[in-house]
């Protein structure tokens, strides 16, 4: 439904947020099946024993959503893996979650000398374009 669908074209308070609210438990929604999808890919890709141990990790502002948030914590443990988020409070300012994420590194002994070259465009992979620009039609 759109605004323009409702009688005189206007939305009343309770309109806007129930348009809000079906909006935030689709996206939850897309999230969560594509988040499935990956899990099991992953697990398929690199088998152990046991998913139990594994964590689904999710940060920055979709993890600054309660409703998705929640969506994707049952998600992921329907599919034997341990949800993790940082805190609500860290999770809408990149230099926040990046510095959790180093805590975290650091409470795991895991440190890194400065000796690398500064890239503001990182690469997930190897086959990522360096650009950092998605080129349509581009095999992957």
């Amino acid at each position: 439904h759109t605004v323009a669908d409702l009688p005189g074209g206007e939305a009343s308070d309770r309109d806007a947020t129930d348009i809000a609210a079906g909006f935030q438990q689709a996206a939850a929604d897309v999230l969560a099946d594509r988040s499935r999808h990956a899990i099991r890919r992953f697990l398929s890709e690199f088998p152990s024993e046991s998913p139990k141990g594994r964590h689904f990790v999710v940060a920055g502002g979709v993890a600054a959503n309660r409703r998705i948030r929640a969506v994707l914590s049952a998600a992921v443990e329907e599919e034997g893996m341990q949800f993790t988020a940082p805190p609500l409070t860290l999770c809408t300012d990149n230099a926040a979650m990046i510095a959790w994420a180093g805590l975290e590194r650091l409470r795991l002994g895991m440190t890194d000398d400065l000796t690398f070259a500064a890239r503001p465009r990182w690469p997930l992979d190897e086959s990522a374009n360096p650009s950092g620009r998605v080129v349509l039609g581009q095999a992957r």
